[in-house]
């Protein structure tokens, strides 16, 4: 470990050396653009970025990337810290530069007065994490709600479901017996595609942010960068309520035949919240979309009423840590139910 030494970054001198580290060890597809847009362009402020060097003046083997963002936890708005972008060589694995580079972000944003840290690691870099502190909020699921089984890939389909015999049988009884059927034609209230989020959103989210304990803050400045202006291509569904106000939206891309909501946000009515996400399948349906997939952890709720209309949960579960130490109100950070926490929420 004494082989590495960690500097701080700099976003705009060392962007190509931080995109060949990506590149080299993470599976993702990352631009010149998405890298301005992530880096430079967030609503809260530009990321910062650490580099882990071989030796004195050897070459770069690691970075980690922290991306700032705003919670609402209890009645305040708190500024956190997500951490992204975390790559090591392979040939420099194995604790070494991956501690360095986490105690060097730990160390930097206490002395700098950021509240909280908070990542998903994978299972490959999780022992880093647990190494230096983190601890564990839960597990964010992923509940799918079959449409058409045979055209959606075998990852997203619990293996008791996969022989194409029980498949069949799945999507004929899933349009059969469809809740969604069954609940759309209650409702009369309006929908709504809007290509950005406007003011409204603002107002839902003054609505409904004093229902929830701990949640990323989601004003309309923030969804438009976070999805309007994303490298991805992402689309709005609403409904609105009696007053033509929105009463619920989901953002969601489609990717592989499968709709993924990243992101959902309703007033506190059974309601509202059936008629948004009956259509929203009714709408799916029609596209021809093989199944939808949401990725959530937080209290039981959401997922109380996903499986009211048939999601099943996956074994497909992502940690959510975050490092506590310092804070005063560990054990609250710390319980999985005063969460809300949804894919968007993830690195970026």
């Amino acid at each position: 470990m004494n082989n590495y030494t960690v500097i701080k970054g700099d976003i705009e001198g060392d962007k190509e050396a931080i995109l060949s580290l990506v590149h080299r060890n993470l599976s993702v597809a990352y631009s010149s653009q998405r890298y301005d847009w992530s880096y430079k362009h967030g609503p809260y402020g530009n990321a910062s970025c650490w580099l882990a060097k071989y030796g004195p003046s050897g070459p770069l083997v690691g970075s980690a990337s922290l991306f700032p963002r705003r919670l609402k936890i209890g009645d305040r708005s708190v500024l956190a810290g997500v951490i992204g972008d975390f790559s090591i060589d392979r040939g420099h694995r194995g604790f070494g530069p991956a501690v360095k580079l986490m105690r060097a972000i730990v160390s930097d944003t206490g002395a700098s007065g950021s509240y909280l840290l908070y990542e998903t690691p994978n299972e490959e870099s999780s022992p880093v994490f647990f190494r230096i502190g983190y601890k564990e909020v839960g597990r964010a699921r992923v509940f799918v709600k079959p449409l058409n089984l045979a055209r959606v890939p075998s990852h997203l389909i619990p293996k008791y479901l996969r022989s194409k015999g029980v498949l069949r049988v799945v999507d004929s009884c899933s349009d059969v017996f469809s809740r969604e059927k069954r609940i759309s034609s209650r409702f009369s209230h309006s929908l709504d595609m809007p290509g950005s989020f406007d003011e409204r959103f603002d107002v839902l989210w003054e609505r409904t942010s004093k229902q929830f304990g701990i949640a990323g803050e989601r004003t309309s400045r923030f969804l438009n960068w976070r999805y309007s202006r994303s490298y991805v291509y992402y689309r709005i569904f609403c409904v609105l309520d009696d007053k033509d106000e929105i009463g619920g939206y989901l953002v969601y891309r489609v990717k592989d035949n499968v709709c993924y909501v990243d992101d959902m946000l309703f007033l506190p009515s059974d309601d509202l919240f059936d008629s948004l996400l009956a259509n929203f399948i009714r709408h799916q349906r029609e596209e021809g979309t093989g199944a939808i997939a949401i990725r959530y952890m937080g209290n039981s709720d959401i997922p109380k009423k996903l499986r009211r209309f048939n999601f099943v949960n996956v074994n497909d579960k992502t940690r959510v840590v975050l490092y506590p130490d310092g804070l005063a109100d560990q054990s609250y950070l710390l319980d999985e139910a005063n969460w809300r926490f949804f894919a968007g929420d993830m690195d970026i």
